[in-house]
C-alpha cells in the first residue's frame, strides 16, 4: 500500500491565503456598508400608484379612444395633480393639448366633457371661424398659421386686395371639396378650414367672405 504523502503549504503561503480572505471579507462588508448608506439617503418616493398614460402621441383636438391609453405605476411622489386612474371613463373625451406617448394624462389636458370637436379647442373670449375655402388640399394641418386676405372689386376692372387678419391659427382642416366661388364668395381652392379669432376679426371675416374673393397665404416658421 502506497503511502499517502501529506504535504503542508509554506508558512507563507498560509498567511497570504488568510490576507486574502479578510480583504475579501473587508470588501464585501465595504460594499454592504455603502449600499446601507444609499439605502438610508435615498429619498422616499412613495408606493407605486397606477395612472393612466398616452399609449402613443396624441395631438390637440383627439377624441380619446379605449387604445389610446393604457395604464402604468407611478411612484405616489411623482403623479401629477389631476392625474387619472381609469382609462374608460376617459373615452370620447377630447384632448386641449399634445400628449406624449407615455405622458400622464390629468384633467387639464382635457376639454369640459360633452364639447364637441372644434368648441373643446376654443379658448376663452376667442372664436372658431370657419373659412369656406381654404389652401390645396394637404398644404396646412392644424397648428399652423395662416393670413386672409380679401380681394374686393375682382369683376369691375379696379380690384384691390385687403389684409382682413394676421397669424390666424388652423384649428381643423374639413373633409370635401371647396364650395363654388359664386356661392361663397371665396376663391375656391381647397376644402374649408376652421381658423382661431377674436370676436372682432370673425365679424371681419364674415364680412368680407360675403363681399369679396378670400385667399389664403401660408405664414412659415420665421413668420412666428
Amino acid at each position: 500500500m502506497l503511502d499517502v504523502i501529506r504535504r503542508k503549504l509554506p508558512r507563507s503561503a498560509a498567511l497570504w491565503f488568510a490576507a486574502a480572505a479578510l480583504s475579501a471579507i473587508a470588501a464585501v462588508a465595504a460594499v454592504q456598508t455603502h449600499v446601507s448608506t444609499l439605502e438610508a439617503t435615498r429619498p422616499d418616493v412613495g408606493a407605486p400608484e397606477a395612472v393612466v398614460v398616452a399609449a402613443a402621441d396624441l395631438t390637440r383636438g383627439s377624441t380619446i379612444s379605449a387604445t389610446s391609453l393604457e395604464i402604468v405605476d407611478v411612484p405616489s411622489s411623482l403623479v401629477p395633480p389631476g392625474a387619472i386612474a381609469d382609462p374608460d371613463q376617459m373615452v370620447g373625451r377630447t384632448l386641449s393639448a399634445d400628449l406624449a406617448a407615455g405622458e400622464v394624462l390629468t384633467l387639464t389636458r382635457l376639454a369640459s366633457a360633452g364639447s364637441g370637436p372644434i368648441a373643446a379647442l376654443v379658448p376663452p373670449g376667442l372664436r372658431a371661424f370657419v373659412l369656406p375655402a381654404g389652401p390645396p388640399a394637404g398644404t396646412v394641418r392644424p397648428g399652423d398659421e395662416v393670413d386672409v386676405l380679401a380681394t374686393y372689386g375682382a369683376n369691375s376692372g379696379r380690384p384691390y386686395t385687403d389684409t382682413v387678419a394676421s397669424a390666424l391659427e388652423v384649428l381643423s382642416v374639413e373633409a370635401g371639396d371647396a364650395p363654388s366661388s359664386s356661392t361663397s364668395g371665396a376663391a375656391a381652392s381647397g376644402p374649408p378650414i376652421v381658423v382661431l379669432a377674436d370676436p372682432l376679426t370673425v365679424e371681419r371675416l364674415a364680412r368680407a367672405s360675403s363681399l369679396a374673393l378670400l385667399s389664403i397665404a401660408i405664414v412659415g416658421d420665421d413668420g412666428r
